[in-house]
């Protein structure tokens, strides 16, 4: 039972993560987050479904480990490599979204594009730049779906090695 629900939940975070991989081509063609808010939010909510199994499961085995050490008991060293290179995917995003944007939202406002930081309209932008930011915005999502989904399928896909104990 144990085994199939790993396999449930591993192939469940496989088919986010392919969603979101796919959301973030979609996004150099003309997807935002606008268009896709339902399923945003469905990918959103299924990181959390997916992580509170795995926070009951390993935290009480951590006896003592770093997080990351009892995460990565049973993976191959380069699938725990893998996830780190995506962690660094989404936070290259991250900062380029910030770079892009100024730190404030692509935004209409009176039938304007302009880039917002709580009410303060910090530029103007024409709508290829808005376009463009709406894009990177989606992207910067995107990427931050799969660094957290990658992790996650890969957790409950690899079986935990069972530590032994000589009394």
């Amino acid at each position: 039972m144990v085994r199939i629900t790993r396999k449930f939940l591993s192939l469940t975070a496989a088919c986010c993560l392919i969603a979101s991989a796919l959301v973030y081509v979609g996004s150099y063609s003309g997807m935002t987050m606008d268009r896709i808010a339902g399923w945003g939010i469905g990918l959103h909510i299924g990181i959390f479904v997916l992580l509170i199994p795995l926070y009951a499961v390993e935290y009480p085995a951590m006896n003592n480990r770093t997080f990351w050490k009892g995460f990565a008991r049973g993976m191959p060293k380069w699938v725990f490599g893998g996830i780190q290179v995506l962690a660094l995917f989404f936070a290259v995003h991250f900062v380029l979204f910030l770079v892009q944007s100024h730190g404030a939202a692509p935004e209409i406002k009176d039938g304007q594009y302009v880039l917002n930081n709580h009410g303060n309209i910090v530029k103007r932008l024409t709508q290829s730049e808005y376009d463009e930011l709406k894009g990177a915005e989606l992207r910067l999502f995107a990427t931050g779906w799969i660094a957290f989904y990658a992790p996650l399928a890969a957790y409950w896909w690899f079986p935990r090695r069972q530590r032994t104990t000589n009394n």
